[in-house]
């Protein structure tokens, strides 16, 4: 499956869930963000975890589709309650489970230039904002971007950023202080997008971070 293919399924499945949490919480318009720790396991979760593991690349992409495809048929028959909660969820853990069972082949790694960026360069990065040790200043209030690129600076990193709905979705471009560049496509041409290979813990509290920061 090419690459595009992907990217429209996979985009296709985040507007999916942005429906769906809208219609979980009873809202108009975006979902209500809630924690974690601070709400029930649902179905969208189980979605999540296979949507992150896809973009992980531990999930064959031509295994996705028809993953993808049993997935919704459960949260279908879980929304139209037919089945119950917890049902759904185990039965979509299954779904995961199998879908990790079939990784894509390894791919052959495209020789980092002088002047790029590496993806653990930009990974280390991150965790360096998620963990404290460093700060996101923003030029906006990352609430007040949707559906397009944000920009933000860690250490004198010059950062870009695509946003759906909330938090990050993924990594556009960064800029190190010395001037070193790397992009969207050049990281997926090696490991993948920086953003996508943090830990699921990772994302979400870098999505609450970016969210929280005062401009």
């Amino acid at each position: 499956m090419e690459f595009s293919r992907r990217g429209i399924m996979l985009g296709t499945l985040a507007t999916a869930l942005t429906s769906v949490w809208a219609r979980i919480a009873g809202a108009a318009g975006l979902p209500v963000q809630i924690p974690p720790e601070r709400r029930p396991f649902w179905p969208t979760d189980v979605i999540d975890k296979i949507y992150r593991d896809t973009y992980r690349r531990l999930i064959d992409p031509d295994a996705f589709g028809a993953v993808f495809d049993r997935a919704i048929e459960v949260l279908h028959a879980s929304n139209n309650e037919e089945i119950e909660r917890e049902e759904a969820v185990a039965r979509m853990l299954a779904i995961h489970a199998e879908a990790l069972r079939h990784p894509p082949p390894p791919p052959e790694i495209v020789p980092l230039r002088p002047d790029e960026v590496g993806v653990h360069d930009a990974i280390a990065l991150l965790r360096r904002a998620i963990s404290g040790q460093s700060r996101i200043e923003l030029e906006q209030p990352w609430a007040s971007v949707f559906h397009c690129y944000g920009e933000f600076e860690i250490d004198g990193w010059k950062l870009t950023a695509f946003k759906r709905g909330y938090g990050i979705q993924y990594l556009d471009a960064a800029v190190s202080p010395d001037g070193r560049v790397d992009t969207y496509s050049s990281w997926d041409a090696r490991a993948g997008n920086p953003v996508h290979l943090l830990s699921d813990d990772e994302q979400d509290r870098l999505d609450a971070l970016i969210e929280s920061v005062d401009v």
